[in-house]
């Protein structure tokens, strides 16, 4: 399978911190995490709970791949492939709780909020 389209691609949005491999990878990942946020924050109901939790790793999994062979960081180059996936994972996960959170409070339904705020009493 020829990656060379997703090369140009990921290397011409990320290609300016190509001197900074550690810069590119941090880049990649915050990128990955909007992209998994916005995906489980408007997914609603169907992405509450362990499928987000799993979707968000899955992507922060795509992010190790994109940064390995699209963008052909070695792992050396960061100091070995365990920093390459502890670095900027801290900054991935809070980026991407925070943005799913907010966007999953500002999706619920407003019929499930009426019942919340105003619970029959026996």
């Amino acid at each position: 399978m020829d990656l060379t389209p997703l090369k140009n691609v990921f290397n011409r949005m990320f290609g300016k911190w190509a001197d900074s491999p550690n810069d590119q990878q941090y880049y990649v990942k915050i990128l990955f995490a909007f992209i998994s946020a916005i995906i489980c924050g408007i997914g609603g109901q169907a992405f509450a709970g362990t499928r987000g939790v799993m979707l968000g790793f899955l992507i922060y999994a795509l992010a190790l791949f994109v940064i390995r062979y699209l963008l052909e960081v070695e792992p050396e180059q960061l100091g070995g492939m365990q920093k390459m996936i502890t670095n900027s994972l801290f900054s991935y996960l809070m980026l991407w709780t925070v943005i799913w959170t907010l966007l999953y409070a500002f999706s619920i339904p407003e019929n499930i909020l009426l019942i919340i705020n105003n619970p029959v009493v026996p």
